[in-house]
This record gives structure tokens, C-alpha cells and sequence, in this order.
């Protein structure tokens, strides 16, 4: 509960500390950093779809099929971690595209001319939440590497183990006496 909770007070932070030091950036420094946000997050998007799709083929099948199949608790659980950077990349993309023609029909209504100050910071504090979010799918892009790792340690730790065991029982080359 109390690292919830300091997680919400870093993101409220940041986007409070954005909000009224972002009034000072103008929207044309802040747009290339919305698109390369974007891209960022397609790249999560197709690396971690990736990444699903090759370590539980048969369970997405179960997934989309009709018959409905059950999936074990455990690949529940590895699912979702490699689905968890998917859905956050979704939602920094949608957020970002919506972004683009909001600041662009923004700039024909007077009242949002006369509050541009105020709309900068806001546009930059979510810049900055969507950065957060982002950079947490991306620390979550690690999950599949160490299931890999995992399952090699664990078959180089029994290959070791059947290595030492029969170790004594090969013949040696010359000792046929």
C-alpha cells in the first residue's frame, strides 16, 4: 500500500512540477517530444506482441478460440506481465495521437489563444505522466529477458548436475588393459 501510494506522489509531483514549469515551453519544442514518444511506444508495442507471441503461442490460441480452453495460473501471470507494457504503450499512443489535432484546433479558438500559458503547462505535465508511463513499460520490456535467463540458468544448473553425475562412469581412452 505505501509503495502505491509513493507512486502516486511521484507522478503527481512531476506533473505538478511540469504543469507550472512547462507554461514556459511552447508547444513547437513539445510536439517533437510527443512524437518521439510515440514512436517509442509503438516500438514496446510491436516488441512486446512480439515477445507474447513466441513464449505463449498455444495460450493466445486458447485465448482467441472458441472453445474457450483454460490456461494455466502461472502463464496467467507471465501473460499479463508481457501484456502489461502492451496496454500502456496502447494507451500513451492513443493519448498521443488525440494530442496532435487538439493543439492544432486549439490555435483557431480565441479562448484558448488567451490561455495558452495554462494549456502549455497542461499539455507538458501529461507530456511528462505519458513519459513516466512510458519509461515504466519500458523497464517492463526486461520481464521476457528474464524469463529467458531463468530458463537457461535452470537447464545449464540440470545439465551441470547430469554432467557431474555420470562424470565418473565414461570410459577413459587407453585404459583398456
Amino acid at each position: 500500500m505505501r509503495l502505491k501510494i509513493l507512486k502516486y506522489l511521484l507522478v503527481a509531483s512531476v506533473a505538478l512540477a511540469a504543469l507550472l514549469q512547462g507554461q514556459e515551453i511552447a508547444m513547437s519544442r513539445q510536439m517533437p517530444l510527443f512524437e518521439g514518444l510515440r514512436n517509442t511506444s509503438a516500438i514496446i508495442f510491436g516488441v512486446m506482441g512480439a515477445w507474447l507471441a513466441i513464449l505463449h503461442p498455444e495460450s493466445l490460441k486458447k485465448i482467441f478460440g472458441s472453445d474457450g480452453g483454460k490456461i494455466p495460473d502461472q502463464e496467467k501471470g507471465t501473460i499479463m506481465l508481457l501484456f502489461s507494457p502492451i496496454l500502456i504503450s496502447t494507451a500513451v499512443i492513443a493519448a498521443v495521437l488525440v494530442i496532435f489535432p487538439l493543439v492544432e484546433f486549439s490555435k483557431t479558438i480565441d479562448y484558448f489563444a488567451t490561455h495558452k500559458r495554462v494549456l502549455r503547462g497542461l499539455s507538458f505535465s501529461l507530456l511528462s505522466v505519458l513519459t513516466l508511463l512510458q519509461l515504466w513499460a519500458l523497464i517492463l520490456t526486461l520481464a521476457p529477458g528474464n524469463i529467458v535467463k531463468k530458463h537457461i540458468d535452470k537447464e545449464s544448473a540440470k545439465s551441470a548436475v547430469v554432467k557431474r553425475m555420470f562424470s565418473g562412469t565414461t570410459k577413459r581412452q587407453g585404459s583398456n588393459k
